[in-house]
């Protein structure tokens, strides 16, 4: 019997090779750890290998996949990736093709991290739309950090430097830890029940990603969404990047930078006022000028220096122009035109009458207000100042009183209770001897003459026996 053996070609046994990786699940996502080496980028991919101390294994990072890389790779550097094992079928080596990386110590935590980001992100948690306006000079600011660390310090440091116009409350909250998630998002509770509070700062010092990721919990994240005024997340160093990072209304690059986002250079508002006062003494002025111009222009104008020659000027032709039509009109058309002529000239001297009235009157307002208009705003919030002070005082007067007769209805009441006439109305009796109240058996004697008084009067009494308790 003859067996013939068939040969396969290399195409075959490569073809079929790779047939065999696509078709086995656990090369299809396999995570790798390994050191970078022989890095190289062409165009926009990258090529390398990832090796250990006993082997190696060819990788390639392809566009776009590794856009959403957040570090530079270099040779030497410990990596976690994530890819599918292929084989290059015309040379018959295999490589890895990566679709994630991330540099040891971050792993699946990092991968978690970018979940999460992507899932609120399409929640819309992280809308610029939704986030508010850093107030330019708050009064109240909340600080959600730990009681004692560099963060609380660096801020409180950071306002006592510049201009320290606002007031700091802290919310003490842990900030690393499984822990702290739930302990940041209670700070949020107290700090959303405060109604003074008109911006928050949520932060913390530097750390390792593993440091930072309690700043990286969903339920921290939406509760941070929900904040009634602006927020500022502060958390870690410029590098760092966290959820409430992408939250929050700013986000600063540290707690430092958080505080000078919210405070001003003692300088910068120093010129800011002179500005402002050099701009507004220059509006005035230019006001005060405008407005004298306008009433020097008026004063000098020709109808009011000349207004006697206009109208002795329209009467002679007012007269010259009836005596016309007294000559060419009969006389019934002329008694009506007249009429007509008398009532014009007399509506012509009212009408300039009223114009000269208006503008005399235009004149003295504008020269009233000349003079007043500097002082009278000052009068009106003086004199509403003193209206509040006033009634302050009438406020305080009352209050006052009101305790004082608080305080005297209650000392009458207590001598009406104290009061030894009372007390002898229900039946107990005062003795005195010789004047003076006697207090016990001790002081009598036998045939001592006694008083004894009652409600209604006073008996007089000897002593005949003397009873001590012991006696009894």
């Amino acid at each position: 019997m003859n067996n013939k053996i068939e040969y396969s070609s290399v195409s075959e046994i490569n073809r079929y090779l790779s047939y065999k990786f696509e078709t086995d699940a656990l090369l299809q996502k396999v995570y790798i750890e390994g050191e970078i080496s022989n890095f190289k980028k062409s165009g926009n991919h990258y090529y390398f290998s990832l090796k250990d101390e006993f082997s190696e294994i060819s990788a390639m990072f392809f566009y776009p996949a590794n856009v959403s890389l957040s570090f530079k790779p270099t040779d030497g550097m410990k990596v976690q990736a994530v890819g599918k094992v292929q084989i290059y079928q015309k040379r018959g080596t295999y490589s890895i093709i990566v679709s994630n990386m991330q540099q040891v110590g971050i792993g699946l935590l990092y991968e978690k991290y970018l979940e999460l980001k992507n899932k609120l992100d399409q929640e819309g948690l992280f809308l610029e739309s939704h986030k508010m306006a850093i107030p330019e000079y708050p009064e109240v600011v909340g600080v959600i950090t730990a009681l004692t660390g560099e963060a609380i310090n660096d801020i409180i440091s950071t306002f006592n430097r510049r201009l320290p116009l606002a007031k700091i409350k802290l919310f003490p909250a842990i900030v690393q830890g499984e822990d702290a998630p739930r302990s940041l998002i209670n700070a949020l509770d107290l700090a959303y029940r405060d109604l003074s509070i008109d911006c928050l700062i949520i932060g913390r010092g530097g750390g390792s990603f593993e440091d930072l990721n309690c700043f990286n919990d969903e339920a921290l994240a939406r509760k941070l969404y929900e904040a009634p005024f602006p927020t500022i997340s502060a958390v870690g160093h410029e590098g760092d990047y966290t959820i409430c990072d992408f939250v929050c209304s700013f986000r600063a690059p540290t707690p430092t930078g958080a505080a000078m986002k919210l405070t001003k250079e003692k300088k910068d508002v120093n010129e800011l006022i002179l500005n402002y006062s050099k701009r507004l003494t220059v509006g005035i002025k230019n006001k005060l000028i405008n407005g004298f111009n306008s009433w020097n222009s008026l004063v000098n104008s020709y109808g009011l220096a000349k207004f006697d020659d206009i109208i002795n000027v329209k009467e002679q032709q007012l007269t010259d122009l009836n005596n016309r039509l007294n000559l060419l009109a009969p006389d019934a058309l002329a008694k009506k035109l007249d009429d007509k002529i008398l009532d014009l000239k007399n509506r012509l001297i009212i009408g300039y009458n009223n114009y000269l009235n208006n503008k005399v009157l235009s004149v003295e307002n504008l020269n009233n207000r000349l003079r007043s208009e500097l002082i009278i705003g000052y009068i009106d919030n003086q004199y509403k100042e003193i209206n509040n002070l006033d009634s302050k005082i009438n406020l305080l007067i009352n209050q006052k009183i009101n305790d004082y007769d608080k305080v005297f209805n209650h000392l009458i009441e207590k001598c009406t209770i104290l009061n030894p006439l009372n007390i002898i109305k229900k039946g107990y009796t005062i003795v005195y001897k010789n004047n003076e109240i006697v207090y016990n058996v001790n002081e009598l004697e036998i045939n001592d003459q006694i008083n004894i008084k009652f409600s209604d009067g006073v008996a007089t009494a000897t002593i005949n026996k003397i009873i001590n308790n012991e006696d009894i």
